[in-house]
């Protein structure tokens, strides 16, 4: 039996000028990424993401769109860790400049290659942006080397 952690991130894309709203995180995986955060026990999918944004960002989505999923699993652990990717450019409100997660604040994409990205965040982008990559997944090798022990691969 393994155990299953649920997470979601959300693209925001602003309809009129085309630039997507990042997260400059401060906390845990730091660096620029998406909004997101854990869904809770008992929590719908879709309202999880919904919520989360809404907390972290102070935009309400209206609608969105699923993309992708990135996932890894711990054998060591038997625990499964599973981030449900969103897309949307359907929202009202304004954002929030800051919360205790980091800076908000809306970019051009094609800048996103020079900053400072959360880890591996630049090849979850290829999830969000590829109509053709669905997955982006760490296999967990066993090596005893934490450095060397996750293979990240596309699908």
């Amino acid at each position: 039996m393994e155990n299953i952690k649920l997470m979601n991130m959300c693209k925001i894309v602003n309809p009129k000028t085309k630039q997507v709203l990042v997260q400059e995180r401060i906390k845990s995986w730091q660096g620029i990424a998406f909004p997101g955060g854990k869904i809770e026990s008992g929590e719908s999918i879709v309202p999880s993401v919904k919520r989360e944004v809404y907390e972290e960002t102070g935009l309400k989505l209206n609608n969105v769109r699923i993309c992708g999923v990135k996932d890894w699993y711990s054998k060591k652990e038997k625990e499964r860790q599973l981030v449900i990717l969103f897309i949307s450019d359907d929202y009202s409100g304004e954002i929030i400049s800051e919360t205790s997660e980091g800076k908000l604040y809306w970019i051009d994409e094609e800048e996103l290659k020079d900053k400072k990205l959360a880890t591996d965040f630049d090849k979850l982008l290829e999830v969000f942006n590829d109509a053709n990559i669905n997955e982006m997944v760490y296999e967990d090798n066993e090596n005893t080397d934490e450095n060397l022990r996750w293979n990240l691969k596309l699908y």
